[in-house]
């Protein structure tokens, strides 16, 4: 690659992009101009306000047969306006009441008898006069209770203490400089990533798909440069802008802080001024991040861009990943949730938590570099993944027509699988329809439920969309023979599969334990297997149909759709295990589903069947039933130890042995695909 057709492109692209209003308003408008005044209003207008709070009087009424005590009480409290109302519920629901009180029966002799009264304050929490009325009537009952009970326990010749056995007396002791970085460390995160995501999500779009609309992209790519030069000009320009976007929203955050922390200060306490005291010395360890962080939301926004025709078209693609790029951005602002050695390899949550830990003193230096580290890795698999995109000329290029409007099945072009994007849209309809009606089914009768989602919501929409857009059954689902090699491999696999799979199950419910509720659910579908005929049945619900239905939607039209993109085999496999994980809608069981699906996926690639691994399928989730309902022959019991298993794992004998056979497995059915050839 020849740097300097790199640079060159780099300026061009710089200058063209610094020429767009709109990239101008997102990297230098919003930092410099419109955080501050925003902020500072923001802040001022809420100071006004509870300023005002603070000084309007609660209007208050009583609803009592004898008001008296009650009305003698308040008379002495500031602020506290008692009035009367007809009708104290709709004078509340109207704002002409802040408070109601409510006492029944008679207040005066209980009082003289030393008996207790009962009081209701009643209130609005949705407005915040009501709850500042609440707040001043709570406390003037709080003084009143304790100066009725003062006279009652001198009538009695007894001291306060002998009502108060424990004096307890709660103190902070988080130091002041942790306080402001605990609240800073939830708010810089995320709106440094929606910023960050912000400066590139028009460059990528305009540098791609608006090269594509424009008609310029053909004659970038008639010059004699090569695309590696192209992607890298490209990439660098939406990464100086994206990270000079952050950096100003960093430094305009920190100066627009500094400015209201001041403001703050000169109204409080000498000894509360170190509570506004922002933490200076981790911004430095904050701009080190910011760049891998920049690096890998740049490549993932100008990878999606790329696949766009058109400006709209782009903007459709990026908005649901700027939404899903934001999810693990909430991470720093979940409360409980703080920077694990497993977080530290999620991308875009380590940053985030990284980002709330530095503000509170509590990241270390080998935090910073595993955070720092991981999301370089992370950035560069996803530049990888932008250059592969760049020098496919069927990507750039492409002009292929989406789905006709019409709707009408003769207006489709026969086709031997489906495009990635139909695929894609048939897996996202199956798996709304499932979270929408088949967990419904489920939670109403889990068997029949189950019944429903695979045949009704899983293989009924994919076979009715392949034979609708015309695309040929045959080739999508896979359906051709394999060879009696790539079957003995494929049985030779499957216990070391199986094992292997129950192995990565019991890690990941150490990490993330099944809920109650879910465990209740398992318990009521393994209850059929009590009796032969349940059994049978649950078999054919919970091992047979998954191994039929959901292996034609994934190893069928998707995998099928993938190949066609020419993905490197590796990718697409991830790709579609990793989708497997996710389409069975639990965080719980996402690792060893994602696993399974990953073995499942390379064995129909490398087989060219469906057949093997509906059977691996099959054996996989009918193993599962029987150790679940205890139907596993007595040998095979005392041979696992299954109760040993669960609260330990798997032997390392039997972990060792089931490696091997797998190692075995993979070899065999390499060769008998290479034998096929």
């Amino acid at each position: 690659m020849n740097t300097r057709i790199a640079y060159t492109i780099l300026k061009k692209e710089l200058l063209d992009t610094l020429r767009d209003k709109r990239t101008l308003l997102m990297m230098v408008g919003v930092p410099i101009l419109l955080y501050p005044a925003l902020t500072l209003l923001g802040f001022q207008v809420a100071m006004v306000h509870q300023s005002q709070l603070e000084a309007d009087n609660s209007r208050v009424a009583i609803v009592a047969d004898q008001p008296a005590p009650i009305e003698m009480c308040l008379s002495e409290v500031e602020k506290v306006t008692v009035i009367d109302v007809d009708d104290p519920k709709t004078a509340l629901n109207e704002l002409a009441l802040d408070a109601y009180i409510v006492a029944t029966g008679d207040l005066e002799q209980p009082l003289s008898q030393d008996d207790t009264i009962d009081l209701e304050i009643r209130y609005d929490t949705t407005e915040m006069r009501s709850l500042e009325a609440l707040s001043r009537l709570e406390d003037a009952f709080r003084d009143w209770d304790w100066d009725l009970l003062r006279t009652r326990l001198k009538r009695v010749d007894l001291p306060e203490s002998f009502v108060q056995p424990l004096r307890i007396q709660s103190i902070n002791m988080a130091p002041p400089q942790k306080t402001t970085g605990s609240f800073l460390g939830m708010l810089l995160p995320l709106l440094l990533i929606v910023t960050i995501a912000l400066g590139a999500f028009y460059p990528a779009v305009d540098l791609t798909a608006g090269e594509k609309e424009r008609g310029t992209f053909e004659t970038l790519l008639s010059t004699p440069v090569s695309k590696l030069e192209i992607i890298t000009g490209k990439f660098l320009t939406v990464f100086l802008l994206s990270l000079c976007t952050g950096l100003l929203n960093l430094i305009s955050m920190g100066l627009t802080f500094s400015v209201i922390f001041a403001q703050l200060k000169s109204t409080l306490p000498a000894e509360m001024e170190a509570v506004f005291d922002l933490p200076l010395m981790v911004f430095p360890a904050l701009v080190l991040t910011l760049i891998p962080l920049t690096l890998l939301i740049s490549a993932v926004m100008i990878s999606v861009a790329v696949l766009a025709r058109s400006f709209k078209e782009a903007q459709n693609y990026l908005t649901p990943l700027f939404l899903l790029l934001m999810l693990p951005a909430f991470a720093s602002v979940s409360p409980g949730i703080r920077l694990t050695p497993l977080l530290q390899f999620t991308p875009i949550a380590n940053v985030a938590l990284l980002f709330k830990a530095l503000m509170v003193g509590q990241a270390d230096a080998e935090a910073v570099f595993v955070v720092i580290l991981s999301t370089s890795l992370y950035a560069i698999l996803a530049l990888w993944g932008a250059t592969w995109l760049f020098q496919r000329e069927e990507i750039i290029l492409s002009e292929e027509k989406g789905i006709p409007i019409t709707l009408r099945r003769n207006a489709f072009t026969p086709r031997t699988t489906l495009t990635p994007g139909s695929a894609t849209a048939l897996y996202a309809f199956v798996l709304l329809a499932i979270f929408y009606l088949g967990t419904i089914a489920q939670q109403r009768n889990i068997l029949l439920g189950l019944i429903m989602t695979e045949w009704g919501l899983i293989f009924a929409p994919t076979f009715f969309f392949l034979w609708f857009t015309r695309t040929r059954i045959r080739q999508s689902f896979h359906l051709f023979q394999a060879s009696l090699l790539e079957w003995a491999s494929v049985i030779l696999l499957s216990p070391a599969v199986i094992l292997l799979t129950m192995q990565i199950g019991l890690w990941n419910s150490k990490i993330l334990p099944l809920p109650a509720g879910y465990e209740e659910a398992f318990g009521q579908l393994f209850a059929w297997g009590d009796t032969n005929a349940g059994l049978i049945l649950l078999l054919f619900v919970v091992a047979l149909s998954p191994a039929i239905c959901e292996e034609l939607l994934f190893r069928g039209a998707l995998l099928s759709s993938f190949r066609r993109t020419r993905l490197p085999a590796t990718v697409s496999i991830l790709l579609v295990g990793l989708l497997f994980g996710l389409f069975h809608l639990s965080i719980h069981r996402l690792l060893p589903t994602a696993a399974m699906g990953v073995m499942l996926t390379w064995i129909t690639w490398r087989t060219g069947s469906i057949f093997p691994s509906m059977l691996l399928h099959a054996l996989s989730n009918s193993a599962a039933i029987l150790i679940a309902t205890r139907n596993c022959p007595a040998l095979l019991n005392r041979w696992l130890e299954l109760e040993h298993i669960e609260e330990n794992g798997l032997p390392p004998g039997i972990l060792s042995g089931a490696l091997l056979v797998m190692v075995c497995g993979v070899t065999l059915l390499h060769y008998a695909h290479k034998r096929r050839k």
